[in-house]
């Protein structure tokens, strides 16, 4: 007697693409929370809300301009010139006194205090940040077009309820991992901090004194504030993947 029960559609091919979708679309939707973050209007955004200026010779608006400009340097890549260009005109501005001791003030910004200017051990993380950045965006990318091809491709092989529920339970894991990364934040902000560091940075290389120029520019609040925006874009985002995916199914559902 032969069986009622039809061979999973697909097969093995069917399944490997519900893999590889399901892996490249949760990367994917990380991306857009990363992207978020990475967009000028946040840096403004989140610098106007937490910069240090209480503890800085400079003013909120300076701290403002000079985080934005430090976010130009590090995710579009402009000279770094034209940083040291801002930040020298903000000392001239506001704290004239630190370039009172030499005829040359590029000479005199360069010999001061981290709280006044981006020394070199400052400049080198964001160089080192700068190329994180760089790398990771071909690699986003290329996640985001794979998804999109391996979805697509699933929905031939596999059928449209696979895809559907593809869509759906890549975003429900990205959102259940966005959730214990957030109570962790809650608990030990300054353990997942470091714990994130770690990841791409040497031990060393990113801590920096609470009154220097680039944590008045981006305090501790800063990346509270982006870790809120990372992980509200990529909730939008998953909620739209996950609305698809039930919108495929309930298709499919309404032609069985």
């Amino acid at each position: 007697m032969a069986s009622s029960k039809s061979p999973r559609r697909g097969g093995v091919l069917a399944a490997v693409l519900s893999v590889v979708a399901a892996v490249t679309l949760a990367v994917t939707l990380v991306a857009v929370g990363l992207a978020a973050c990475c967009a000028r209007p946040t840096t403004a955004m989140l610098s106007q809300a937490t910069s240090a200026s209480d503890v800085s010779p400079y003013s909120r608006g300076t701290l403002i301009d000079l985080a934005v400009a430090t976010r130009d340097y590090t995710v579009d890549g402009i000279p770094r010139e034209d940083v040291l260009k801002q930040i020298m005109a903000a000392a001239e501005l506001e704290a004239p006194d630190v370039l009172a001791d030499s005829d040359d003030p590029s000479i005199a910004l360069a010999g001061a205090s981290e709280r006044y200017t981006l020394p070199a051990d400052a400049l080198s993380h964001l160089d080192d940040v700068y190329a994180v950045i760089s790398t990771a965006v071909p690699v986003l990318v290329g996640c985001a077009i794979v998804a999109l091809a391996s979805l697509t491709a699933l929905g031939f092989v596999g059928g449209r309820r696979r895809a559907g529920l593809t869509l759906v339970a890549a975003p429900i894991v990205v959102v259940v991992a966005f959730a214990l990364l957030a109570a962790w934040v809650i608990v030990d902000f300054n353990g997942f901090f470091a714990a994130f560091h770690s990841l791409f940075f040497a031990n060393g290389t990113w801590t920096f004194s609470v009154d220097s120029l680039l944590i008045c520019m981006y305090p501790p609040d800063f990346w509270i504030g982006m870790g809120a925006v990372w992980l509200a874009a990529t909730l939008v985002a998953s909620a739209v993947a996950i609305a698809v995916g039930m919108a495929v199914k309930g298709r499919r559902s309404a032609k069985a």
